[in-house]
Formats: structure tokens, C-alpha cells, sequence
């Protein structure tokens, strides 16, 4: 099981996206910067003169419905940042700072492919310091609506996804659940592209939200089931494939990786972090393993 424990890592040099935000519909330029260890990953709105810093943490979570949104004490807030926290965790970044000007991450073409080059690019510099752990000790439910997502304990960093639901049936058939190891290489999963219905659209609008929407950042299912973006779907499995990227990136904020089998049934930004929120709270009846247990415990080893 210790064996798991991953080293933290940053990039080797800044990388910079320049895109619009989906909701907000406003352009934003960010910079991503290289970190040392223990940093995290940090958000930085240089649009603002205070309370730039926000930081990812279940707790810093507010109304997660359409998108995860992250908010600090000042009420400086940064949104849809799910994508961009999964392209961290795919390439197996924990350290950067997030320097925007604006309050919400660039969509790019929807997906984190886009984040994930660009690192690939940049380069990974693995550092010293071991990212800690919590191993589920027992099992963990929660629930809301139509969709539940479990912790349960076991000797595997395994996630398993299932969407079944009246409206997205009939478009993807059986292509309707996806499985994968944390600690695989999961680069498939970042071009999975997040999706709506069209006939949503203007409803969504109305409420201040999918400014930024478009054919080019978004997959627009139409009332006939149809997939109405050029091309259609990058593969069968999108879609439950987006659901499992929005996944790893809101269970990021918890700063923990999680030994312990996670099933999703009908996930969603607000379960996620439901699940997240739940494990903070009884965080204490899980087992944490960090660095310092490792050498006390290699020690130990040792010296027997």
C-alpha cells in the first residue's frame, strides 16, 4: 500500500492559455507558474488589487451545479476550475500558481486536453516531498437526486463511473460507464469534452450563465438525440468519459490522494464535492499516511 505514495512535482517553466470562459463568456489570460513543494495548487486573480489568493479545498467549494466554483474569506472567487485540477492530477502536477485575470478559467475546446500539451511540453520536475494519502478505512456514501458516489475501502486507487439517466440514454446506449486506475496513465480521458443539451441553452443563458457557450468548447446533444458538433462524439465513451475527468478534479481539492475504491453512479460537481466534504469531515477515522510515517516507518523496518 505505501508503495502508492506518489512525489509531488511542478512544471519546469511557465506556460500561458488565453481563451473565453464558457459561463462568463469574458476572455481571460492565465499563467501558470512552476511552485516549490508543499505549495499546492494556488489561484491568483492579478485583475484584483485584494484578497487575490484562492485556494482549492472541499470547504472552498460554493454552489457546484453547473461548474466548480472556489471561493475565499474575501469572497474572491475563481470558477470552472475542474478541468484545469484534472489536467494537474493526469499529469501529475501538485504544485503551480494560477495567475488569472479574470474569474474564470478558459474553457479552451472543453476538455483538459489542452492544459495536458502544454505541461507535456513544459515538462514535469518531480521534487523530494511525497504527496500524503488518506486510506479509506470505511465505506462512505453520499447521495443527491438520482446519483450517489461511494468510498470504500480497499487496496486500489480504482474509480468506476455509470450514467444512466431518461435523457442521455438514448444517445449513448451502452457506452454508459468507464473504469481506470489514478495511477494509470490517463491521457485518454482529458479530450472528453463537457456536454449539454441545446434546447437547454437558452434557458441556461437566462440565468447569467454559457455566455462563452459554443460548438467549439461545448457538445451540443439536440432533441432527436443527435450529437448536432461537427464530427459527432471523439469516441463512444465521451460522455461518461467527461464525467470521470470532472471527477478527478473535484475530488483534488481534498489535497489528499485517496487509497480506496471510488463508484459513481450519475455523478455530478455537486456530489463530488458532497464526497469530499463528507470524508473532511471524519477525516480522523481514515488512516493518513505522509512522508513522516514513511521514514518512521521504514526505520522501524530497518532496524528489526
Amino acid at each position: 500500500m505505501f508503495s502508492n505514495l506518489r512525489f509531488e512535482a511542478t512544471i519546469n517553466s511557465c506556460v500561458e492559455f488565453v481563451g473565453v470562459g464558457v459561463h462568463s463568456g469574458k476572455n481571460a489570460n492565465m499563467r501558470i507558474f512552476p511552485a516549490p513543494e508543499r505549495t499546492g495548487i494556488v489561484f491568483k486573480r492579478i485583475d484584483l488589487k485584494k484578497g487575490q489568493i484562492v485556494k482549492p479545498s472541499p470547504d472552498a467549494v460554493v454552489d457546484p451545479k453547473f461548474c466548480t466554483r472556489i471561493i475565499n474569506k474575501s469572497g474572491v472567487s475563481v470558477f470552472v476550475v475542474e478541468h484545469l485540477l484534472a489536467a494537474f492530477r493526469i499529469s501529475g502536477i501538485t504544485n503551480a500558481i494560477v495567475e488569472l485575470d479574470s474569474e474564470e478559467v478558459p474553457i479552451m475546446d472543453g476538455s483538459a486536453i489542452t492544459f495536458l500539451n502544454e505541461f507535456k511540453k513544459s515538462g514535469i520536475l518531480y521534487q523530494d516531498s511525497l504527496v500524503p494519502a488518506v486510506v479509506i478505512s470505511r465505506t462512505l456514501t453520499v447521495e443527491s437526486g438520482n446519483g450517489r458516489i461511494s468510498l470504500i475501502p480497499e487496496d486500489t486507487k480504482n474509480v468506476s463511473v455509470k450514467i444512466s439517466y431518461d435523457r442521455i440514454n438514448p444517445v449513448i446506449g451502452e457506452n454508459n460507464r468507464h473504469s481506470f486506475d489514478l495511477d494509470d496513465d490517463l491521457s485518454s480521458l482529458a479530450d472528453s469534452r463537457t456536454f449539454g443539451w441545446f434546447e437547454d441553452y437558452e434557458k441556461v443563458k437566462s440565468i447569467g450563465l454559457a455566455k462563452g457557450t459554443s460548438e467549439e468548447n461545448t457538445i451540443a446533444i439536440l432533441s432527436d438525440n443527435t450529437v448536432k458538433n461537427k464530427g459527432g462524439l471523439r469516441n463512444p465513451n465521451e460522455l461518461v468519459m467527461h464525467k470521470c475527468l470532472d471527477l478527478i478534479g473535484d475530488i483534488s481539492v481534498i489535497g489528499y490522494d485517496i487509497i480506496g475504491k471510488i463508484e459513481g453512479f450519475n455523478t455530478s460537481h455537486l456530489l463530488n464535492n458532497l464526497l469530499m466534504r463528507a470524508l473532511l469531515k471524519e477525516i480522523s477515522y481514515h488512516k493518513i499516511i505522509t512522508q513522516e510515517y514513511t521514514k518512521a516507518l521504514s526505520q522501524t523496518i530497518n532496524f528489526a
